[in-house]
């Protein structure tokens, strides 16, 4: 019933950052010298509300600049790799988000210069949010108000035909250039434990014009990436009574004996159905059932599907945090997480904005279930697309991530007798390095 941390991953879960934290340095000092250059009047008004709702309360204000000041003055966490500092205030937060939110995330910064910085803002944020302040900080309901409109705004842009946000992809440097659609298709063509598939990005993914070399017709950025499958790339597996409900990389063994309540925000991250749920009373059910929680990648189809047969019993969305990570992957363990919230992913499946979809399947064996929906850091746009009373069947369309990779749990009540389907034993090294299962690929059978 708890995260095993033994089985984490050696490579940045989903793909969001790069290895090499001296990449993500030089990025980051890249972006400060273009926005220290803005004034804050120049400031979004977004951000201005954000600096005035920080500085007119005593306490998030003192956590605010503690927050910064409280990130070690020691190598790697106070200089980039030219030497220079890093961000450093509050100031130099708002002045990055500011340049941040008027652009797409560009694969010509991600390649060439830091690894894929799939995640702009939590790169900014990966020491600031490791420390003591930082956890309290991003924890507050008035930060989290705030950064929700901001990314909201921004989610906007990036998917309004009107803007420019699809010149990220242009060739020669751009996603759609040579760089970019090695590594979409090198993803795209994971296949969990099975040999890689061989096909193009044109054979995966339904492109509006193939034809066009620039955007392959994509209108803006969220529209290349909440791309879909071509048809028939991702069938659905008959013999299976639970499907992937994403493609993605399971995090860890299926977690058994799930509780009610446990202590999520502990070294050891248990799940906790309680928080995980919303307070809802269908949690009840879940008691001493198990969870199945794996990653999407920031290359990956970002789309959801239902991966049972059955009703729709009702939909949730819940506002959560954006930047909160466990304390423990934090300065308090001293070894930070150096890709936050990236080790925390049970532990922000009970705080961060997610989406709760509960099925009522129509195998007897199964009966209720819950997917949910994880929204993590930039990525917590949940788009459901499903209401309550309406029958899916597996691989229907559930709901959507905007911008970006994010993480899903599976909820399955105490007597559900899962069989999984391709999955390695719990204690095997392949644990430590999962690639991505196809979507709609069998998960598990059911035993009466």
């Amino acid at each position: 019933m708890q995260f095993d941390l033994k089985s984490l991953p050696e490579h940045r879960v989903g793909f969001w950052l790069p290895k090499d934290r001296r990449l993500i340095t030089g990025w980051v000092n890249k972006l400060m010298v273009e926005a220290r250059k803005k004034k804050f009047s120049h400031l979004d008004p977004l951000l201005q509300a954000f600096k005035k709702v920080v500085a007119s309360d005593v306490y998030l204000n003192a956590l605010s600049v503690s927050m910064f000041s409280e990130v070690p003055n020691v190598h790697p966490y106070n200089k980039d790799p030219d030497g220079q500092p890093e961000l450093k205030s509050f100031n130099d937060m708002l002045l990055a988000i500011n340049v941040i939110i008027k652009t797409a995330p560009p694969w010509s910064d991600a390649a060439e210069l830091s690894g894929l910085i799939g995640f702009p803002i939590n790169a900014i944020l990966d020491w600031p949010m490791a420390t003591a302040s930082g956890f309290a900080f991003f924890l507050e309901p008035k930060v989290n108000g705030c950064l929700r409109e901001i990314l909201t705004k921004w989610c906007k842009y990036l998917q309004d035909p009107n803007q420019d946000s699809n010149l990220v992809l242009y060739p020669p440097n751009g996603w759609l250039g040579t760089d970019g659609l090695n590594a979409l298709t090198a993803k795209g063509d994971q296949n969990g434990l099975s040999s890689a598939d061989a096909y193009t990005f044109t054979q995966l993914y339904a492109c509006p014009n193939p034809d066009d070399p620039n955007t392959f017709g994509f209108e803006s950025w969220d529209a290349f990436f909440t791309r879909e499958f071509q048809d028939n790339v991702r069938p659905l597996d008959p013999n299976a009574d639970i499907v992937h409900a994403c493609e993605s990389a399971p995090l860890q063994y299926p977690v058994s004996n799930v509780q009610l309540t446990d202590n999520f925000m502990g070294k050891v991250q248990a799940y906790s159905l309680q928080n995980m749920l919303d307070n809802d009373p269908f949690a009840k059910q879940f008691v001493g059932g198990t969870v199945y929680q794996a990653f999407l990648s920031a290359l990956s189809f970002h789309r959801w599907v239902s991966p049972v047969d059955g009703t729709i019993v009702k939909v949730t969305n819940v506002p959560g945090t954006y930047y909160s990570e466990n304390m423990y992957q934090g300065f308090f363990s001293g070894n930070p997480d150096e890709a936050a919230p990236n080790n925390s992913q049970p532990y922000i499946a009970s705080l961060a904005t997610r989406a709760l979809v509960f099925i009522q399947a129509d195998n007897a064996n199964i009966g209720l279930m819950c997917f949910i929906a994880i929204g993590m850091a930039e990525v917590s746009s949940c788009e459901v697309f499903v209401k309550k009373a309406q029958h899916v069947k597996k691989g229907d369309p559930l709901g959507t991530f905007h911008f970006g990779g994010s993480s899903h749990c599976l909820v399955f009540g105490p007597n559900v007798k899962l069989n999984w389907i391709g999955l390695p034993p719990k204690d095997d090294t392949r644990w430590q390095n999962m690639d991505n299962y196809h979507v709609k690929s069998g998960l598990a059978t059911v035993s009466p």
